[in-house]
């Protein structure tokens, strides 16, 4: 997945915005429709919502367990 500047006068994809897009998010291994054009407000609210979402684990939890003998 690849997110890149938009080089395209277009409206947003995202929902009922009617900003125009000044990024594209390109998906891998996907046909025709394989592009999705956000604006700066949409892709920070995204942002968030994944943070809120997804949190990484710490260093600590992060370690492989060892086997027991």
């Amino acid at each position: 997945m690849e997110l890149n500047d938009t080089k395209y006068k277009i409206k947003c994809e995202m929902g009922a915005c009617n900003n125009r897009a000044s990024k594209t998010i390109k998906f891998n291994r996907v046909g025709i429709g394989s592009r999705l054009h956000v604006c700066d407000k949409c892709l920070s609210e995204l942002y968030n919502l994944i943070g809120a979402t997804l949190v990484p684990k710490s260093i600590e939890t992060a370690k492989k367990k060892e086997k027991r003998q």
